[in-house]
Parts: structure tokens; sequence; C-alpha cells
């Protein structure tokens, strides 16, 4: 994944993009490129301590049934160890563990936000990523060669 890569999993979680062109971005990569996203909207969503009780709303915000593999998984509480199971089901549970993860890291980075962000924070993510002057100014921030 690149900055890029980030930058759009951000813009998707805040709702800057369709779910539906979020899900055409995810199936445009190969299958092990999938699970490495998932992999990180994992970690992603723990850095923004998600809690057990988000996942409901996450299920609901996401649309999908309760009963699809990674609603159940991640309904059973314990919430990183079932994501590591989630990170080990099959390519055809992908999309749906995506919808789920990324409305997860939605409710969690906006409960952060609100709660911790909002005067001000040094996170590049809550800045306006629907501002291509913005979008620029972050890739120049974090692109430059580093000098020793």
């Amino acid at each position: 994944m690149n900055l890029d890569d980030f930058i759009i999993l951000n813009q998707i979680q805040q709702e800057l993009i369709s779910q539906e062109d979020a899900k055409n971005w995810f199936l445009s990569f190969p299958i092990e490129d999938r699970q490495e996203i998932l992999k990180w909207l994992c970690y992603m969503a723990l850095q923004a301590r998600a809690r057990e009780e988000d996942v409901s709303l996450a299920i609901a915000k996401s649309k999908l049934r309760p009963t699809y593999t990674p609603c159940v998984l991640l309904s059973k509480g314990r919430l990183k160890e079932q994501m590591a199971k989630v990170l080990k089901l099959p390519p055809s549970e992908y999309l749906k563990a995506f919808v789920l993860l990324v409305s997860l890291l939605g409710i969690a980075d906006a409960r952060r936000y609100s709660k911790d962000c909002q005067d001000g924070c040094s996170h590049w993510w809550h800045r306006d990523l629907s501002d291509r002057q913005v979008l620029d100014e972050i890739r120049r921030e974090f692109l430059q060669p580093q000098t020793v």
C-alpha cells in the first residue's frame, strides 16, 4: 500500500467516496493486495479504538446481512481475535470484510475525532480530504526525500 491508497481508504471511511466506487477500487487489486488492505483496515480500526459495541453499528451502516461470516465473527466479541479470524477467511469473503471493516473504522475514527481531535490534531487523515490542495500538501509532506 502506498500513501494514495491510505488517502483513498480514509476518503472511503469518511464517505467522500461512494460505497460502489469503494468496492470497485478494492476489487481492482489482486487477491493478495486485497488481503493486505484488510490487514491495514483492521490495524487502523484498532488504532482508532474500535469497540466491540461498534460492530452492530458497523453492520447496520454497511448494510450487510448480520449472518454474513465477517459480521458473525466480529459480533462474537474479543475484537482483535475475531479480526484475525476475518483475515483468514477465503477470498470470496474479502469484499464483505472490506465493507464491514471500512464501516467499523468510520465509526471508531468519527468518535475519536469528536472526542480527541475536534479542536485540532496532527492526524493528516483528519484534514479535509475532499480538497485537492490539502491532498497535494499531504503528498508533499510525506513523499519528500528524507535528508540524513
